[in-house]
């Protein structure tokens, strides 16, 4: 992705958190991205592209962030990454995730559900090997689900919830 590329999706990202996937126009994100019509529809030819688009700058900004938290003492590990995950939360989700979103918006899209379904994976992945739970990957990807999904709801009560269930789960596998 080149340097203007990820500028148009970063722009895009912002609009879509702000008015939905649905809402705004061609007309509106062209605004939002800052550029011409012309060099919008040149990398991102149709809206489900700048949706995708959007997508991914934010998941790799996501997944970034896991990596960093997770740079702490093994000890620590799992308070730094959920930390992470509720402050990504409070100031980047507060309704919860653009992903599922995308996906309520655009349920017929093939390429929207593909970009959906790997991001999920790679999130998966990522937390496990993370974690040092690889064997326990789906388990840890329910609850991260479970926190995100109910976070618009309960607030950041949900990381206190998963981080017992998390530890349950290490517990469970060292007997």
């Amino acid at each position: 992705m080149t340097d203007l590329e990820h500028s148009i999706c970063t722009k895009l990202e912002g609009v879509f958190a702000a008015r939905g996937f649905t809402a705004p126009g061609v007309a509106e994100l062209r605004k939002g991205a800052d550029v011409s019509l012309r060099t919008l529809y040149k990398y991102f030819p149709s809206k489900e592209d700048m949706i995708i688009g959007a997508l991914e700058v934010r998941h790799r900004r996501y997944l970034s962030l896991l990596t960093e938290a997770a740079e702490t003492a093994p000890q620590d590990r799992l308070t730094a990454i959920l930390s992470t995950i509720e402050h990504w939360m409070q100031t980047n989700a507060p309704h919860g995730c653009m992903d599922r979103a995308a996906l309520s918006a655009y349920p017929e899209s093939e390429q929207v559900s593909q970009c959906v379904t790997r991001h999920k994976q790679e999130t998966q992945d990522q937390l496990a090997a993370l974690l040092g739970l690889q064997h326990k990957a789906g388990e840890l990807f329910l609850i991260h689900e479970g926190a995100v999904s109910t976070y618009p709801l309960n607030g950041s009560e949900v990381f206190s919830w998963a981080k017992s269930a998390i530890l349950s789960l290490t517990q469970e596998t060292a007997s």
